[in-house]
């Protein structure tokens, strides 16, 4: 049996066309004013890292790499980026 080499065209896909990206600050912001009670209001985005930073630092006696991440957001809501 002679084997042959099957080409198939594939359709072109579009590159430029993103997917959102459904964790971003804005994102964690309006799930801490979603908490009942009003027990995290955020007005903006740096308050909302600052309560990540907590939380983070509250979990990170029982997870230790917490610490490295919250110091990464810590640092980050201090220069006043976004990402």
């Amino acid at each position: 049996m002679k084997k042959e080499n099957l080409i198939t065209l594939q359709p072109e896909v579009a590159t430029s066309a993103k997917v959102p990206n459904p964790f971003t600050w804005t994102t964690v912001q309006k799930f801490y004013n979603l908490l009942p009670l009003g027990i995290t209001p955020c007005e903006s985005i740096y308050k909302a890292k600052m309560y990540t930073v907590a939380l983070l630092a509250m979990l990170s006696p029982a997870f230790l790499p917490l610490v490295i991440i919250a110091w990464f957001v810590y640092n980050s809501a201090k220069k006043g980026g976004r990402g």
